[in-house]
């Protein structure tokens, strides 16, 4: 498929793999064949989002063009030149499969249809652009969801052992029994082996990951504050002094994880 074919149809940029391997933002979305058979059934609903992303991946954020790698669209008209419904699941295992299907590519087709829907792209063409976006965040779901749950259970386990103050005797130079518990659990389960174990990188990076999400959550709470009344603000100010010791401890886990 040449770059000579790559056209505007139904006011839908249609790209070829040749123009998103060249770093054309896909901000133009379907191949031509794709355009070509919107109209038709893919054999799957067309816009399930009763599956989302966690907060911490930002679902919540709209997704950044820029931000997305020529690659990640390559992969996106690849995916929409499928002719079934069948045929596009079938790829995206094949993707997954191959350690190819990251957060990049479920941005690249976020992409899509967010400037798709801003272009004013026609119903049934939006239907199948979101058909996509819907199948790989589903798909992306199912393979890094258990990882994240898995992450998310080891840190709350280690976060009972051990306390603000901990941290604060750790900073004196002292080195707190809860905290050598702690880095001995970590070091036990990092180096143990199979699929039900919490890997390091992979646990660093979650709780990294968490931070920003946290620091989100923490300025709603200082919005809340703001309007609030005498008695609500007190409650407020409580949770917040909790959640900034609950950080310090999120930061520490990290900071050990990374060290181990």
């Amino acid at each position: 498929m040449s770059a000579t074919r790559s056209v505007a149809t139904l006011r839908v940029f249609c790209a070829t793999r040749a123009a998103a391997s060249r770093g054309v933002r896909a901000g133009a979305v379907a191949t031509p064949r794709a355009c070509a058979r919107s109209r038709k059934s893919f054999g799957f609903a067309s816009r399930s989002r009763c599956v989302a992303l966690s907060a911490a991946d930002g679902e919540d954020a709209e997704a950044d063009p820029d931000a997305v790698a020529p690659e990640d669209y390559a992969l996106v008209v690849e995916l929409l030149d499928s002719e079934t419904g069948e045929e596009l699941k079938e790829k995206v295992d094949l993707i997954a499969k191959n350690g190819l299907l990251t957060k990049g590519v479920v941005d690249a087709a976020r992409v899509v249809v967010e400037q798709n829907e801003a272009a004013g792209q026609e119903a049934d063409i939006l239907d199948l652009l979101r058909s996509v976006y819907d199948v790989l965040l589903l798909k992306f779901k199912e393979t890094y969801a258990p990882a994240a749950k898995a992450a998310l259970e080891f840190g709350s386990k280690l976060m009972d052992l051990f306390t603000a103050e901990d941290l604060e005797a750790m900073e004196a130079g002292e080195t707190p029994v809860s905290i050598g518990k702690v880095k001995l659990m970590m070091q036990e389960e990092f180096d143990a082996e199979g699929e039900n174990h919490v890997n390091k990188l992979a646990f660093a990076k979650y709780l990294d990951e968490v931070l920003p999400v946290m620091s989100l959550q923490d300025e709603r709470l200082k919005e809340k504050m703001a309007v609030a009344d005498t008695e609500q603000a007190q409650k407020l100010v409580v949770v917040m002094m909790n959640r900034t010791k609950e950080r310090l401890k999120v930061e520490a886990l990290r900071d050990i994880a990374t060290e181990l």
